[in-house]
């Protein structure tokens, strides 16, 4: 019975200290991109759009700052229940640090499990609401189009697509087919539909050029079907996004087709278990957080304690930032690359934590 009172009072503790920081964090990080797009405005992307476009990011904000404040508030959590010398009075009375740290983490837990919700079902779709926004406004033909170009690649088959309308719509496409490293056609298209019941692209408006022994022919069709396995879902303003923003589904979608094709799938397989091994990761911290509040911070205030916070937090950043680029360039395995970090924050975890246990 103690024991399950134990838990509850450490995990409500730190669940409280959790939200603060949190709401805290992202109530200045708002602000601070409010004030940032506030600088970008022109005639065509205004104040409102600013806003639209911060209020729609929200979640994918939420996302990335919820491992930082999860464990900053452990650490300011913990670090209450040490200054009470609760954290000393439950450990004369035998408890271990690893009870304490099994407590602390229940709702560590349920927050990271939270977060991964979030950021697989909410953000990314806040985060393309958003993103379509700006790009409509800043980079658009102000029609509702996305003016930018994308490259993809099926078999013989390489396709540019210079834009994304609003109703998924592709626009200004040029296709190129090789044949034995020879180009045997070249293909212009006003547009493109997707035609959900055949499963099949339509192009409008199409000039096609072969290219034969005998010189080039040029051909024009009011609608040219384009049968390929790309759906809406590759073939959308998805693709300009940054790797970090998208889902686990979008991500396993784009490292399919892209191994599929023979191209490089590194930044979205970084991307994919940056994703997967985050609860790993806060967990880590956290047993970091418990060291720090019961060894060299036991007897600081709570400025030091979120000095400290900051600048471990701020350190695996920047083992993630580093390991990332890494595996791009030196061809690191993405799963090791994105374990690396992690692993160092458990490695220190355990380090400190055995100091303070002997």
């Amino acid at each position: 019975m103690i024991g399950g009172q134990m838990d509850r009072y450490i995990a409500v503790t730190v669940l409280k200290s959790a939200a603060v920081v949190i709401a805290c964090l992202l109530t200045l990080l708002t602000m601070f991109t409010l004030l940032d797009e506030f600088r970008d405005i022109t005639p065509g992307y205004t104040k409102s759009h600013a806003l639209q476009y911060v209020l729609l990011s929200t979640p994918r904000q939420l996302y990335d700052l919820m491992p930082y404040g999860v464990f900053i508030g452990a650490l300011v959590g913990l670090g209450v229940l040490a200054s009470h010398s609760e954290i000393t009075v439950l450990r004369g009375a035998g408890t271990s640090m690893a009870r304490l740290f099994a407590s602390a983490s229940i709702p560590v837990v349920f927050l990271v499990g939270l977060n991964q919700v979030l950021g697989e079902f909410v953000a990314p779709a806040g985060e393309t609401a958003a993103g379509s926004l700006k790009l409509t406004v800043q980079r658009g033909d102000g029609d509702g189009r996305i003016v930018s170009s994308a490259w993809y690649r099926e078999g013989a088959l390489i396709t540019n697509v210079g834009g994304f309308d609003d109703n998924g719509e592709l626009i200004g496409i040029r296709q190129y087919e090789f044949q034995d490293g020879r180009m045997t056609k070249s293909r212009r298209a006003e547009r493109a539909a997707y035609v959900d019941d055949g499963g099949y692209w339509l192009l409008e408006n199409v000039a096609e050029t072969r290219f034969d022994a005998e010189g080039a022919s040029v051909q024009r069709y009011p609608e040219m079907p384009w049968r390929i396995t790309a759906n809406p879902e590759l073939l959308s303003a998805k693709a300009l996004f940054d790797p970090g923003k998208l889902s686990f589904a979008d991500l396993r979608f784009q490292i399919d087709y892209m191994a599929r094709e023979g191209l490089d799938a590194t930044r979205y397989q970084v991307a994919f278990w940056n994703k997967a091994l985050q609860p790993l990761a806060v967990l880590g911290l956290v047993l970091v957080a418990l060291a720090f509040v019961t060894g060299p911070l036991r007897e600081a205030g709570l400025g030091a304690r979120l000095g400290a916070g900051i600048a471990a937090g701020l350190a695996f950043k920047y083992l993630v930032d580093v390991f990332g680029p890494m595996s791009v360039v030196y061809s690191i395995p993405p799963l090791l690359a994105m374990a690396v970090p992690v692993a160092v924050t458990w490695i220190v975890g355990v380090v400190l934590v055995r100091r303070v246990a002997s």
